[in-house]
């Protein structure tokens, strides 16, 4: 795991393939979060209902994805709602369907998700936002597997793996009722808790360097990497907004720099409703160079017995900035190992 992605597979049928392992890659060097993803194979190969919960922007949408991903339902739909955005007949109709007449508006007879998702696997995110009016509906499809159309005394029977995601604080929303206690239980089968980005310590600049990359290629700019004070300056902000806010400030900052590091100026923040920033710590005056030259790296990595973690800790970048400046001057790593560190294969 030296570049810090994280692979997951598992025998399935991938959606438009043949049968075979499909796979998720997920950008992090955090071990908390790495034995929290090695699970999700495991919790895939399931039906069971699983409660996806963090932060906004901690990446929940993609955690469902993966787990539908790697199931064995890959190749059925993969269908999503936001419950936020529905309350009232809208969720029941979006839910559960409904038949032409059954209320003002309802010109034609319409499938819900859930049937539509028959077979496959549906992602209700912000399901904390679910209009409690609903709530008994989604409990009878979860635990009797039938849902009932607005207008409709005729249930259907379907076969749904649901998985959920929420940023609400659930336990507030049960002690105040506004989430009913046994489907809550039925949920929250299989929890999948997913840490904010401030407390990943190093992914703050493994997924910046990672964004800048992909950035850089897709807008062709020149950038290749973070100055040191920008480094700090990444690793010091709270990240409310977690990793879709880092993508945001990294974006912007590739696309109005000037040169081919990005300076601690090209970061903007945008401003968050109802969130105090951080207040800005000095920063120290850098004392050593943004990029070694090609000999004093050959020498670093020859006194540190060709360990790139312990280079990249005194150079302060990550270890894969030390594989992209070897690429840039053609020296090859096994070049500069002891000969017994070579031959025990040291990564």
């Amino acid at each position: 795991m030296g570049d810090g992605f994280l692979s997951l597979s598992l025998p399935g049928v991938p959606a438009g393939g043949p049968p075979g392992a499909v796979a998720v890659r997920v950008l992090t060097g955090f071990p908390p979060f790495q034995a929290l993803l090695q699970h999700l194979p495991r919790l895939a190969a399931t039906n069971l209902p699983v409660l996806i919960t963090g932060e906004p922007g901690t990446g929940k949408e993609l955690v469902a994805e993966a787990l539908w991903t790697l199931s064995a339902r890959s190749a059925q739909p993969f269908h999503r709602v936001n419950c936020a955005l529905l309350g009232g007949e809208l969720a029941t109709s979006e839910l559960f369907g409904h038949l032409q007449g059954s209320f003002t508006g309802a010109a034609r007879t319409r499938l819900g998700k859930f049937q539509q998702a028959h077979r496959g696997t549906l992602f209700l995110d912000e399901v904390g936002d679910l209009d409690p009016a609903v709530q008994p509906r989604l409990l009878r499809a979860l635990e009797q597997g039938e849902v009932e159309p607005l207008g409709s005394d005729v249930t259907t029977t379907v076969d749904v793996r649901l998985l959920c995601a929420t940023n609400q604080d659930l336990s507030r929303l049960l002690a105040e009722g506004r989430f009913r206690h046994d489907l809550y239980d039925r949920l929250a089968v299989l929890l999948v808790p997913l840490p904010p980005l401030r407390e990943r310590g190093e992914d703050v600049l493994l997924l910046a360097e990672h964004f800048l990359e992909q950035e850089a290629r897709r807008y062709q700019r020149p950038v290749v990497g973070l100055s040191g004070p920008t480094r700090r300056r990444l690793q010091e902000y709270s990240w409310p907004g977690n990793v879709r806010e880092l993508r945001n400030v990294i974006t912007r900052a590739v696309l109005f720099s000037s040169g081919h590091l990005l300076q601690v100026d090209d970061l903007v923040f945008a401003p968050r409703p109802g969130v105090i920033p951080a207040p800005r710590q000095p920063l120290a005056p850098v004392t050593l160079p943004a990029r070694p030259s090609r000999d004093s790296l050959a020498d670093l990595i020859r006194e540190e017995g060709g360990n790139i973690s312990a280079v990249a800790r005194r150079l302060q970048v990550c270890s894969r900035t030390i594989y992209r400046w070897l690429r840039s001057y053609g020296l090859e790593l096994q070049d500069l190992r002891p000969e017994d560190a070579r031959v025990a294969g040291v990564g």
